[in-house]
């Protein structure tokens, strides 16, 4: 049996300029390099926001143990 459901392709900000997600989006080098320094600050902190949640509840999980 042929698996109908098919993921959603990812939007890749570093494509060849043209855009493949979001209709009207902007590819990444179309974007001000102070937008591109922006949205890289912004995602470094969800990325370090999320691992020190995941550190905290792992820590967590290690102590209920205890």
């Amino acid at each position: 049996m042929q698996d109908r459901r098919r993921k959603s392709p990812q939007m890749d900000l570093f494509a060849n300029g043209q855009s493949s997600g979001a209709i009207g989006a902007p590819a990444w080098p179309e974007l001000p390099a102070e937008v591109q320094g922006t949205l890289t600050r912004l995602m470094a902190q969800l990325i370090l926001e999320h691992a020190d949640k995941s550190k905290t509840a792992a820590m967590a999980e290690v102590d209920h143990d205890l």
